[in-house]
């Protein structure tokens, strides 16, 4: 009897031993893994190492799907929500993230100008009169108007913006909402409009305009409240920034929460409740600047590491805090493409998709040079001279 509980008890004790080394590999095994994130996410030739040896994030030209187009020099390809567009001879085809072909319409458009923001795509003709709104693969509304369209512009909620030029006036802005009822018109009579932004709680329209009649540059930014304008339109602008003299407004960007992104030609910064702050400075050694991000402004700049080599860094500023977020190659940026909260960088034979934390998502490499992409926040798509190569997230 002695010599069974003595076992028993032996083998009791040889389980908690067993469980108690179970547990400390568990938790050696958390904290390798916690220190490898941490250090994945702050060393960036760590980084890379990973991505391309582990996480295999590098995809090949022949290992994506396809869709063929043959070489009709007419044919216009577009990216929106979970779709690719084909535009040929009028007709509008749709392509899945697979490179299937699930549905096509009509649209009378032959040099087309596309902008889209989620679900929503506005397609107008360039210098033209017409345009239409799309949403998931239909015609919601077409419209013509007096003049010529300059640009065109759509928010999340399908609210459609067009600067017109040559008409009576210097510029004309009118604002549609997303069944093709104009929601006010705006005169601009000495100044030229530079950029239109809408919120994106469809409440306000940013109007960047330039006056250069004058020795001196001259930018103010009107906003626009939709519900004044409405009943009232001369009392529609309820605010008027006027940037200090000579700077130069190039574009405006509405993000979250009502914040509008203002770039000028030397600085960017952000006018929120009336209030103007700038975010940084740049200047010409700056390869590319965009504010066309969610909450983001991307610079890449080109450095020189020698006589003969360069590399790129691309630099992500958060416009809520001013925190910055960089990604690093030694490859040279030929174009930068954004959309929501994704970067593409084209390098010629090497495409880089990455997100506004500096991380790279997918590294694409082409077997020639790559000149166009278009992209939403689930796929982008390389056209080339005969077919397209679709690369998913």
């Amino acid at each position: 009897m002695k010599d069974f509980w003595a076992e028993g008890l032996q083998n009791r004790r040889k389980s908690k031993i067993i469980k108690a080394i179970i547990l400390w590999i568990i938790l050696i095994v958390i904290l390798i893994f916690i220190i490898l994130c941490i250090i994945y996410y702050n060393n960036m030739s760590f980084r890379t190492w990973c991505d391309e040896n582990i996480i295999k994030k590098e995809v090949l030209q022949e290992d994506v799907n396809i869709i063929e187009i043959g070489r009709d020099e007419n044919i216009q390809v577009y990216a929106y929500d979970k779709y690719i567009c084909v535009l040929s001879k009028k007709t509008l085809d749709f392509y899945n993230r697979v490179g299937t072909k699930i549905d096509s319409i009509e649209i009378d458009i032959l040099d087309p100008e596309f902008v889209s923001n989620g679900r929503y795509l506005a397609i107008s003709e360039k210098n033209g009169q017409k345009f239409y709104l799309i949403s998931d693969r239909e015609i919601l509304f077409e419209n013509n108007i007096e003049g010529n369209i300059t640009e065109i512009n759509v928010n999340r909620n399908g609210f459609v913006s067009v600067l017109i030029s040559n008409t009576t006036y210097k510029s004309v802005v009118e604002v549609f909402d997303k069944t093709g009822k104009e929601i006010f018109r705006t005169n601009l009579v000495s100044s030229r409009v530079i950029d239109i932004s809408i919120s994106q709680d469809s409440k306000y329209l940013a109007i960047a305009e330039v006056d250069i009649s004058g020795i001196i540059i001259k930018s103010n930014i009107m906003i626009v409240s939709f519900e004044i304008a409405q009943t009232n339109s001369e009392e529609a602008i309820i605010y008027k920034y006027e940037a200090p003299t000579g700077k130069l407004i190039t574009n405006i960007n509405y993000q979250d929460k009502n914040k509008l992104v203002c770039m000028f030609d030397d600085s960017i910064g952000v006018l929120e409740n009336e209030t103007y702050s700038e975010l940084l400075k740049y200047d010409s050694n700056l390869s590319f600047v965009t504010i066309s991000l969610n909450n983001r402004i991307v610079t890449v700049q080109e450095n020189s590491t020698g006589e003969y080599t360069s590399d790129t860094t691309v630099s992500i500023v958060n416009t809520n805090n001013g925190k910055i977020k960089k990604y690093h190659t030694n490859n040279i940026a030929k174009a930068i493409l954004t959309y929501s909260n994704k970067i593409a960088i084209n390098f010629g034979t090497e495409l880089h998709i990455i997100g506004t934390n500096g991380i790279l998502i997918k590294k694409y490499i082409s077997n020639s040079e790559i000149n166009d992409i278009v992209m939403t926040d689930n796929l982008i798509a390389i056209v080339y001279n005969d077919n397209i190569a679709i690369i998913n997230f």
